[in-house]
């Protein structure tokens, strides 16, 4: 059945982002390594998009593009039928990427200077978007207890309670640690937000790459009947593999947000469609979810790989496997590196590139992302190269 993962077309990759030997040699010092760090994956699509997609490029017309009702409709019959999570089709807003999504929220609804809570380590441009447009990075580090990441609630009333905190900008499910919050814990999270009127930016990209028996919960159901001061951005491009496509939704019920949001896109342009992004929508979320349930068969195959080759030949590197996400979190620590070391080991001994832990931000040092969506081969190669580094060192 999942043959398909192991599929590794021969062809010229160099204008991949993290295959790009630019990229590699100006990140790493070199452009050889086997590469895990890009957050994309090496599968190939699914059969029906390929189809649909080649379909479009034979039609030979390329206009200008609006999203169509059918793509909006199947969009958010995905989201009912599997989550339970509702979204009126005709109030969603797309843009370029969901990075451009949050971007141009915190800088429609803040200030410069003005105070963006997030949960480190966290996704890095988290931090580095914040900074970009001149809002302040608010820390609220993740708890690692017994190999196991929980909330600092204590720590999030403090901070949400800063009279320059506006906004929190939440990773659900959570990238790089692999978190799928609970329930419990996103109602914790509201009800802090919502005693301090902070905005909810709640960022849902990896909501379909969730591990049985952990649940994707929208924050959209939890916000529901308590406040509507919530904004989910997300985009098929991890889920489907078609980052490249470049689209991303934003859905609020705050009919203002709404409105505020839809000028700003109207404003700068953002709005304009893309004819195989829209192709790719309507197909994924109407034919997708048996290729979906059987690409996480295929990631938990290789997360349970990585978690025996560990505990086998490597036990100084710990990992706790990922409720969700393609990503796992790596720690490194018991070699004793610091964050120098650890990058010149991983590169120049493993020959390998992942991310490194401390871009994270605070509770990443020793640590390191290994993006895991790539056929098996690749991935036992990559362990068997760190298993021969790690020997060198003794």
């Amino acid at each position: 059945m999942n043959n398909k993962f192991d599929f590794y077309p021969d062809t010229n990759r160099e204008n991949f982002s993290r295959y790009n030997p630019f990229f590699q040699k100006l990140v790493f010092g070199r452009n050889d390594l086997l590469p895990f760090w890009v957050a994309d994956t090496d599968f190939v699509v699914m059969p029906e998009l390929s189809d649909a997609l080649a379909k479009r490029a034979n039609l030979g017309l390329f206009p200008y593009e609006n999203k169509s009702p059918d793509l909006k409709k199947s969009l958010a019959d995905w989201y009912n039928s599997k989550y339970d999570i509702q979204m009126n089709g005709k109030k969603l807003l797309f843009l370029p990427s969901v990075n451009t999504s949050i971007a141009t929220i915190i800088d429609e609804f803040t200030d410069p200077g003005d105070g963006v809570i997030i949960q480190p380590p966290v996704y890095q441009a988290f931090a580095e978007t914040i900074k970009d447009i001149n809002r302040e990075v608010v820390n609220n580090p993740l708890i690692l207890k017994d190999d196991f990441y929980e909330i600092d609630f204590e720590d999030l009333q403090l901070k949400a309670q800063q009279e320059s905190s506006k906004i929190m900008l939440l990773c659900s499910p959570h990238n790089p640690v692999g978190r799928v919050w609970k329930k419990d814990e996103l109602q914790k999270i509201v009800q802090i937000c919502i005693e301090n009127d902070i905005l909810m930016i709640t960022d849902e990209i990896h909501g379909d790459i969730v591990f049985e028996p952990n649940l994707y919960i929208g924050m959209l159901n939890i916000y529901e009947g308590l406040s509507d001061n919530v904004i989910m951005v997300s985009s098929a491009g991890k889920t489907f593999g078609i980052p490249g496509l470049l689209d991303s939704f934003i859905y609020t019920p705050n009919t203002e947000y709404h409105k505020q949001i839809r000028t700003r896109i109207k404003a700068f342009h953002l709005d304009k469609g893309n004819a195989f992004s829209n192709v790719a929508w309507e197909v994924i979320y109407k034919h997708g979810d048996t290729w979906l349930k059987e690409m996480k068969s295929y990631l938990e195959g290789n997360i349970e790989y990585i978690h025996k080759f560990l505990k086998n030949h490597l036990p100084m590197i710990k990992m706790t496997p990922p409720e969700g996400t393609y990503q796992v979190w790596l720690d490194f620590r018991q070699l004793g590196l610091d964050n120098q070391e650890l990058a010149r080991f991983l590169s120049e001994n493993a020959g390998i590139a992942l991310n490194q832990g401390n871009t994270y931000g605070p509770g990443g040092d020793g640590f390191a992302r290994m993006n895991i969506a790539s056929p098996k081969t690749m991935i036992s190669q990559a362990m068997n190269q760190l298993k021969e580094a790690v020997s060198g060192l003794k």
